[in-house]
């Protein structure tokens, strides 16, 4: 598990930011050990959620392989079916703006733009 608090706010928030996407949620209340916060689903489509703040502003030179290495391993590990989307929202805690992050077994892609819930991130590079 990763070091430190659960970030409750940003969770709370990122829980907002589903539902403003359409998405219903299911929260991670059995075992707060696992590495997910909620899972989000919709119209058949469904993703596990992990939300991590981090402290500073991320620079383009940034990897999020060294940035988020616990979290990636959490996420990673999780017992679900690997086809299952995995993602981390991840926000700085001077940005409102969450970095959407697919996680796949060997890389971490940034989501730049999803029509599908009308998402744009302004930090996709």
């Amino acid at each position: 598990m990763t070091r430190g608090k659960r970030p409750a706010a940003a969770i709370r928030d990122a829980k907002n930011f589903a539902e403003k996407m359409g998405y219903r949620r299911q929260e991670n209340t059995d075992n707060p050990e696992l590495g997910y916060d909620f899972i989000a689903f919709k119209d058949g489509y469904a993703m596990i959620v992990k939300v991590r703040v981090v402290r500073n502003s991320i620079s383009p030179d940034d990897f999020y392989e060294d940035l988020l290495e616990d979290d990636l391993r959490d996420v990673r590990a999780l017992p679900f079916p690997q086809w299952m989307p995995r993602e981390i929202w991840l926000r700085t805690q001077h940005e409102r703006i969450f970095r959407r992050l697919r996680v796949y077994d060997v890389a971490v892609g940034e989501i730049g733009f999803w029509n599908p819930d009308e998402y744009v991130n302004p930090h996709a590079r």
